[in-house]
Order: C-alpha cells, then sequence, then structure tokens
C-alpha cells in the first residue's frame, strides 16, 4: 500500500470517528436532558400537587364539569389542569422537535400521556374553540397520534434515525 493510500484510508477513520463521537455525544445530553425534565417534574410540589388536583379528570374516573371554562367556582381546577396539561405538551413539543430522548420518555410515561389526551380531549377541544386556535396543545395531539393511533412505520424510523432525532 503506498502512502497516499494510507493516508486517505486514516483520513476516512478519523473521520468516521469524530462523526460517532458526535453524534453520540448529542445522544447522550439528549437522555441526560430528558431525565433532568422527568426527574424536575417528579420532584415539583406544585406540578405534584396540581396532579393529584386533576387526577380523577385525567384517569377518566370522573368528567369534567361543562362549565369549567368560564365557571369563577373551577378556577383552582382550570389553573391546575393548565399547568398539567402544558408540562405534558411541553414534553411532546421537545419529542417533536428532537430535543428529548422518545424512547426513554415512551418506555417511562407513555400511558400517562395517552391518558392525559383521551380523557382531556374535549377539554382541549373546548379551549381550542373558545380561542379560536386550533394549535392549542397540538403537541400533545401529535404524540398521542404517534403513540397510540398509528405508530411511525419502519421508514419513517428509519429517517428519524438517520437525522439522529
Amino acid at each position: 500500500m503506498d502512502s497516499a493510500t494510507a493516508i486517505l484510508i486514516g483520513a476516512a477513520l478519523a473521520t468516521f470517528g469524530w462523526v460517532y463521537t458526535g453524534r453520540r455525544g448529542r445522544t447522550l445530553a439528549k437522555k441526560q436532558h430528558t431525565i433532568t425534565v422527568m426527574m424536575k417534574a417528579n420532584f415539583d410540589q406544585q406540578f405534584l400537587a396540581d396532579r393529584s388536583a386533576v387526577s380523577d379528570y385525567i384517569k377518566g374516573d370522573k368528567k369534567l364539569p361543562k362549565n369549567i371554562l368560564t365557571a369563577p367556582s373551577h378556577a383552582d381546577k382550570r389553573a391546575s389542569l393548565r399547568r398539567v396539561i402544558n408540562h405534558y405538551e411541553f414534553v411532546a413539543a421537545g419529542l417533536r422537535n428532537g430535543d428529548f430522548d422518545e424512547r426513554l420518555v415512551k418506555d417511562s410515561e407513555r400511558g400517562v400521556f395517552i391518558l392525559v389526551y383521551s380523557n382531556l380531549k374535549d377539554y382541549i377541544w373546548s379551549l381550542r374553540d373558545s380561542r379560536e386556535r386550533m394549535t392549542i396543545y397540538e403537541h400533545l395531539e401529535w404524540l398521542y397520534t404517534r403513540w397510540e393511533e398509528s405508530p411511525p412505520s419502519a421508514f419513517w424510523r428509519f429517517v428519524e434515525w438517520i437525522k439522529g432525532t
């Protein structure tokens, strides 16, 4: 083998190592960021209190009152619902944009995301109608569709893997 070929092979291997190291670093950082957000929520006293206050609605044990959007007597429930759903919307947006590790969230909280959207779908749609904005909680709906109704095909999972998301 001549020296030019050896240099090209060495450069190709070095480039491959550099690309692999960068990709692996991004993957590990994404997982760490995901764990940090999930753990912060699980130890945040306000979030835990809000989730406890609305857990019957999330689980589907109780139906939300029809006038929850307007009645002053439901202001506390409305605020708790908003904070809880906003947390799950934030995580869903992070997943959709590739900022969080989807497998980690799916393995640990898939059921909660499915319950939140499926049992609060009417509330979300009434919010969208009242504000005339169909984009309210769109990422949560996207994640519900992705995980519950139609998971991505093998082709799209491969494309996402290539992109690093």
